[in-house]
Order: structure tokens, then C-alpha cells, then sequence
């Protein structure tokens, strides 16, 4: 095969002269230009430090491939290669993954070059686009990094490390509608068989200026130890810093000169170099560059939180795109006795270890039904909130000590292990613990079975009793009729029967409203604006990849809530149906007083259609979550097209954003409505619709599948920002799972007549 010297495209043999430019060709590899009769080599894209890539064409699909062939005389002529790198192309076509070029076949050409065919893709590496910008934003490295670890972490899931990662292996495709889409990882599992290119990768970096190994290889790969995935988030930490300061954090004249400031020297301080980053984001930069990787951030997941934390502190992970999901937490459980079984909503989650530690993550928002079971000790059982933060729960068990006031019950020993919410519900608990701090940010959780004493996980024996059954009987009754006494005071003096009550209080009373179920409660007044029908621009063509492209839309005449469904309607509704569950802010199933006129949260799509269902037998009317397209239409107020409900500038006093909290605020207390009189339309809570997740016509997105149906959702939620790339206007939209109960959720429903 011959090359161009100039265009470096492909050619056999006998064409000494490019037919495109006249310039002379140059012999390269033995053989025509293709590659096991159905690879044709077209141009040579470039050479690394282990091969040389070219652009080639399937012969029978006609498809575009990239393919690698590795050269002996760049890999140290090592005589097992052809054995190593089958066994690291099959691991690396393991990996599938939208954000790793995927490996599609290898082969062996003249016995002695190994190639690796890979998807092709058209673009610019992260080296040359940080060469262009010099230096990120914050929001703009976490936008990168998010899916370079996603990808980063599939490899690790599976056991891969990539070993070699810096901005060269970064491709950013411009064929993609999103960023998180468009990043590609290269040359994953290939870095075990690069025994000579550590010095050729220098060589490079010193004559053509470009970023090679040495730069990004974490302390231990220069002791040649085999590296493990945190030698992966090293390189990624080095890539991350290079982002926000404009240069990697370790640079020399020489090889030994950054190895020993790689194992040795702290990364300067961002200050040193000119850029201006939050402690917060600065200390978790630094957490991946620890010299000891146990003490390095663990996981690319964690690399990705600490990240979301220190630049949108309190942030939900739907404020980074609109296809992910609502926060989860890590959930830490101890137990006591170890080596227990967890469940977490009647699903096995493993053991606890010996030490009784069970550390597991991804828990999503909302409440669950945590149960820990143990042979010879009863069944902890309580509910835990997840929020975002990290929660810890301490479980206790009792030992199965019988005891001489329970109601004896049969054992049916072919049950099954798992219990349900209900029954479980009527398992006694201990109230939760004040919180306590855990990595800044943890909640503590304690709740577990009252019962008989357990002397560690010995059952204390019955003593035999010195008294006669008659004499035991005659105690008993004496007991129970003062118990009751002191029962009926205690009633009295609690204001059961009409008493004053005293001056007891208790935190967790709530409101003083009724229980649910046992009298009616009157629902508060909800008035609604009529939004008249019109035709209007959906969309932007100036905002996020899910906001376009702009498209006209017709909307009928339809009524709305001025604001947001309270907890005070909530409650209405509870009250008369008895409906389970309430959301997991309330406390003994009430809004908290004070609360009353919040917006209520953590109500899911079968909540909202069961409370409207509820109304519209009431009213006699049909109620409805909106339309996606009637809750822009009525946020932009019609064919005006306003990006705010208020105007085409945002202001601070007309919407409920920018919070250093999840707490919300009362509905209407931002009197900026649009112009049929809404309210609270931006800000304070998010708003369920009820259109499915949907792209727009003409996008070039695409919707990933998932696992159960997933809604649209408006509006944003206090904890959103006003400004920037996610700041929340009239058109921001995201998708969550229907299931989702989550402190930023919340809703407000139409009619139609």
C-alpha cells in the first residue's frame, strides 16, 4: 500500500503519483489497502504512539470505520503481541457504551500487524478544543466530565481500566444533539500492550506540542504497579484541573523531572496560576490528585457528586440535563448484629458486612420500606427518606426472646421473607434520631422493633418462676387496673377528654388538624384563570438542545389553577379518602403547621391522578394535569411569547430560584403573574404535566430507553438557577420517572368545558 505524502490518502502499489494533487506516494504497509477483503483503507487519519489510524469503508455495507493497526516497531516488538491484543480487543468490545467508541472486530494483517476496527467519528478531540478555549468554566468542565465518566464507569463496572486517559482520547463528535451524547472515549483496554510509548509519547509531546502520558499517569503507574480504576480518575483529575486552570497541574524538561512531581510534589494551587475557583470546587479537584489512592475520590460517580456539589451546592442532578433523573442518595447501613440481610421496598440489597457496613448508592428520591432480617433475631423494620444527601441508618435487632404480652400468632414457616408496607406498618418503631453530620451532609435515621431484651445475640432463657399461677394472676389484674388509671390521667391530661391539656408539647405534633379518615375536612378555596385558546412558538432555537427547535402550536381554550396544589388541598383530599401514602414531609400524616398553604411535594403520577379524580367527583367537573404545550402556552403568556410568565427580562422578586435550600415557599407569595392571573409558574417547585417524554419535531435527539414511562416536567424549583446554561425560563423542560416522589415535585391541574 502507498500514501500520499500531502492529502495522505490510500492507493495500491502501482500508483507512484496521487492522482488529486500530482504529489509523489510513499510505500507503507505490505499488501493492497484492504484489510481481510472488506476493509478498504481510504486516508490515514493520524499516528499515535502505538499505530496508525486510518479512515476506511466497509466493502459490503459501505459503512465509515476507523481502523488502528498497531505497529510492532511503536510497541517494543513485544512476540506475544498478537496474543495481548485479542485479549484486550474482546474487552474492549465488551464495553458498550453511548461515551466509548465502540470496537466492532480485530484482525491480524501478514501475520504480524494486529488492527482494531472501531466505530468512526468526525470531530475534535478535548486536546484541541482546550487548546482553542485555554480555559473552562466550571459549568462547562462538569458538562465534559459528566460523560466522560459515565463512560469512564461502564469500563470500570466491567472490570476495565483504560490506563492511559488524557485529552487526546477525548473525541467531541459535531454530529450529536448534546454534549452528553457527543463525547467518545478512545482507545479503551489497549493501554496494557503500550510497553514503548511512554518515551515516544514525550518525544511527541516535546516537537509537536501535543499533551502525551507522562502528564496524566497517576503515582502509581510510574512504580509500574498494575493499576487499578483509580489510577483512571487520576487522569482524570489532572484532565479536569487542565480544564479550569488552562494547563496540567505537573510539567517538566524532562521524564524523571515530572515523575517525581507526580509522585512527590501537591498540585499548585489554582490561584497560583491565575484562575479562581470555589474552595469547595478546588478541594474536590484535589481529591482526585491524592498521591495515595486510598485516599483518592473512590469512583467516578463520586468524582461526578463532588463535582455537582461544589458548583451547584444542593443542586439536583435534573438541573445538569433534562434526560437524567432526579437526585439519589448513598444510603450507609449499620446493623447490629452484622452479616444481615437488607432489603430496600421488598427487594434484596445484599448483607451487611462483618462489621455490619452496607454502603449502597443510587437510592432514588423519596421514601422507602427498609427491612433487616437475621436468623434467630427479629425483623428491624422502619421508613427511610432519601433526598439528595447522604443518609446513614443504624438497625438494631432484637433476639427472638418470647415474650408474655404478645398475642400468640402461627408460624407458617413457608412464607415468604419479604413482608408488605401495610403489614409492616404495624410493626412498633422508635422514632428518628436528631441528625447527626456525615461528609458535611447526612442524615441520620433510627428506627427499629420494640421487643424483648437481647443480651448481644444470645437469647436469655426464662428463669423459672418461684410463684404460683394464682398468685401471678392476682398480680397481673392489679397491675393492668393501675396501668389503666394512670392510662386514663395521662388521656385526661393530654386533653383526650376535654382536659386542658397541660403544657405538654411535641415537635412532631404538626397541625392541629383532624386525623385523616376521621371527619371530613372542608378544601380550601381553589380559584382558576381561564387561559383562551390561541396559537403560539413552542420552544427556542437560541436555548438547550431539549428546548428545539422552535415550532408553532395550537392550544384550545382551558382552565388553570392560579397556583400550585397545597398541602392544605392534599390534606383535604388524604382526609376523605384515606389515600397512603401522604407525602414524606408531613409528619403523622399532616402538613406541618406552618406548611398549610406550601405547595405540596413528593407526589408522584398516580398521586396527582388519584387527587384529581378526587376533585372532579367532588366539583362535578374533569380535572387534568396540563399539556406540556397548555403550560407554555400559559407560562409565555400566548402568542406573545414572553420567555417569563412576567416579561422577556427575569426578576428576582417574581419567582422562587436561587435557594440555598429545598425549603419552598408559600404559593402566590411572588405576586408576578402572567397575564390571566397565574402564579408561581417559574420557580418553587417543579410541575408534572402529563405529556410522555417527547423531543420536538425536527429535533436531531434522540430518547434513551428506560426502564418505566417517564413524564415532562416544568417550571423549576427554588434550589434552580435564574441564569446560566440551566437557568429556569418559560421554556425549560425535563423528563422524570412517572413513579418519582421528590421534595422538588409538585403539580397544579386544568380543566376543559
Amino acid at each position: 500500500m502507498r500514501e500520499c505524502q500531502l492529502c495522505k490518502h490510500c492507493f495500491s502499489d502501482d500508483i507512484v503519483t496521487c492522482p488529486t494533487d500530482g504529489m509523489p506516494t510513499a510505500h507503507t504497509i505490505a499488501g493492497e489497502p484492504v484489510l481481510e477483503g472488506k476493509y478498504h483503507l481510504e486516508l490515514r487519519l493520524g499516528q499515535g504512539g502505538m499505530g496508525v489510524v486510518y479512515k476506511a469503508r466497509h466493502a459490503y455495507l459501505k459503512t465509515l470505520l476507523a481502523i488502528k493497526i498497531i505497529l510492532p516497531d511503536l510497541v517494543g516488538n513485544d512476540p506475544e503481541l498478537v496474543t495481548r491484543f485479542r485479549q484486550e480487543a474482546l474487552a474492549a468490545a465488551a464495553i458498550r457504551h453511548t461515551n466509548v467508541v465502540a470496537v466492532t472486530d480485530y484482525g491480524v494483517v501478514n501475520g504480524s500487524l494486529p488492527f482494531l476496527v472501531m466505530e468512526y467519528v468526525e470531530g475534535e478531540s478535548l486536546h484541541d478544543l482546550l487548546a482553542r478555549e485555554k480555559k473552562l468554566s466550571p459549568d462547562r468542565a462538569l458538562e465534559l466530565m459528566t460523560p466522560i465518566c459515565a463512560g469512564v464507569g461502564a469500563a470500570h463496572h466491567q472490570g476495565i481500566v483504560h490506563r492511559d486517559l488524557k485529552p487526546l482520547n477525548v473525541m467531541i463528535c459535531n454530529d450529536k444533539p448534546s454534549l452528553s451524547q457527543a463525547v467518545k472515549i478512545l482507545d479503551f483496554g489497549l493501554a496494557k500492550i503500550k510497553s514503548g510509548e511512554l518515551l515516544g509519547s514525550f518525544i511527541q509531546a516535546q516537537t509537536t506540542g501535543l499533551m502525551g502520558s507522562p502528564y496524566y499517569m497517576a503515582p502509581e503507574q510510574w512504580a509500574d504497579e498494575d493499576p487499578d480504576s483509580r489510577a483512571d480518575i487520576y487522569s482524570l483529575g489532572v484532565m479536569l484541573y487542565q480544564m479550569l486552570a488552562g494547563d496540567v497541574p505537573f510539567k517538566g524538561s524532562s521524564i524523571p523531572a515530572i515523575m517525581k512531581k507526580h509522585i512527590s510534589d501537591p498540585p499548585p494551587r489554582f490561584a497560583e496560576l491565575g484562575t479562581a475557583v470555589s474552595p469547595e470546587l478546588e478541594r474536590a479537584v484535589f481529591h482526585t490528585l491524592e498521591k495515595d489512592p486510598l485516599k483518592r475520590t473512590a469512583s467516578v460517580e463520586q468524582l461526578v457528586e463532588e463535582l455537582q456539589q461544589a458548583i451547584f451546592p444542593g443542586q439536583a442532578s435534573i438541573h445538569a440535563t433534562a434526560s437524567q433523573a432526579l437526585p439519589v442518595s448513598s444510603l450507609r447501613i449499620r446493623t447490629k448484629p452484622p452479616v444481615s440481610k437488607v432489603f430496600v421496598d421488598n427487594v434484596s440489597v445484599g448483607e451487611t458486612t462483618d462489621s455490619g457496613l452496607l454502603l449502597l448508592d443510587g437510592i432514588q428520591s423519596g421514601n422507602h420500606l427498609l427491612r433487616v432480617s437475621k436468623d434467630g433475631f427479629q425483623d428491624w423494620v422502619g421508613d427511610v427518606i432519601c433526598d439528595g444527601k447522604p443518609v446513614e441508618v443504624v438497625a438494631e435487632l432484637r433476639g427472638n426472646v418470647p415474650d408474655p404480652f404478645a398475642i400468640p400468632r402461627p408460624v407458617d414457616a413457608g412464607l415468604p421473607t419479604a413482608v408488605s408496607r401495610a403489614e409492616a406498618e404495624t410493626i412498633p418503631y422508635r422514632p428518628s434520631v436528631p441528625a447527626m453530620p456525615i461528609m458535611e451532609a447526612t442524615m441520620v435515621q433510627e428506627r427499629q422493633n420494640t421487643g424483648p431484651a437481647s443480651v448481644g445475640s444470645v437469647t436469655v432463657p426464662p428463669k423459672k418462676s418461684m410463684l404460683s399461677p394464682i398468685i401471678l394472676g392476682i398480680a397481673g389484674i392489679l397491675g393492668l387496673f393501675v396501668i389503666g388509671i394512670a392510662g386514663l390521667g395521662v388521656a385526661y391530661y393530654l386533653g383526650v377528654f376535654g382536659g386542658s391539656g397541660g403544657n405538654v408539647s411535641n415537635v412532631n405534633a404538626g397541625p392541629k388538624l383532624p386525623t385523616p379518615g376521621s371527619s371530613p375536612v372542608t378544601a380550601p378555596k381553589v380559584e382558576m384563570a381561564m387561559i383562551p385558546g390561541g396559537s403560539f412558538r413552542m420552544g427556542r432555537n437560541d436555548g438547550r438542545n431539549e428546548e428545539r427547535p422552535e415550532h408553532p402550536v395550537t392550544v384550545n381554550q382551558f382552565w388553570m389553577d392560579k397556583t400550585e396544589v397545597t398541602n392544605a388541598e392534599y390534606f383535604a383530599f388524604v382526609s376523605a379518602t384515606g389515600y397512603r401514602p401522604v407525602p414524606a414531609d408531613w409528619v403523622n400524616e399532616k402538613p406541618i403547621s406552618g406548611q398549610e398553604t406550601w405547595p405540596v411535594r413528593f407526589v408522584n403520577i398516580a398521586d396527582v391522578k388519584a387527587f384529581a379524580a378526587w376533585r372532579s367527583k367532588n366539583d362535578g367537573k374533569t380535572y387534568r394535569l396540563p399539556t406540556e404545550a397548555e403550560w407554555e402556552y400559559a407560562a409565555r403568556n400566548g402568542s406573545k411569547n414572553d420567555i417569563y410568565p412576567w416579561g422577556s427580562s427575569f426578576k428576582p422578586e417574581c419567582a422562587v430560584l436561587d435557594q440555598a435550600n429545598t425549603e419552598p415557599k408559600p404559593v402566590g407569595s411572588r405576586s408576578c403573574p402572567n397575564d390571566w392571573g397565574v402564579v408561581d409558574l417559574i420557580g418553587n417547585v417543579f410541575e408534572w404535566t402529563e405529556t410522555p417524554v417527547s423531543l420536538y419535531p425536527g429535533s436531531k435527539g434522540e430518547i434513551k430507553p428506560t426502564a418505566e414511562p417517564r413524564n415532562m416536567i416544568r417550571g423549576g424549583a427554588g434550589l434552580n438557577k435564574s441564569s446560566g446554561e440551566f437557568g429556569i425560563t418559560s421554556t425549560f423542560r425535563a423528563d422524570v420517572d412517572v413513579s418519582k416522589r421528590d421534595k422538588e415535585l409538585g403539580f397544579r391541574l386544568v380543566r376543559v368545558e
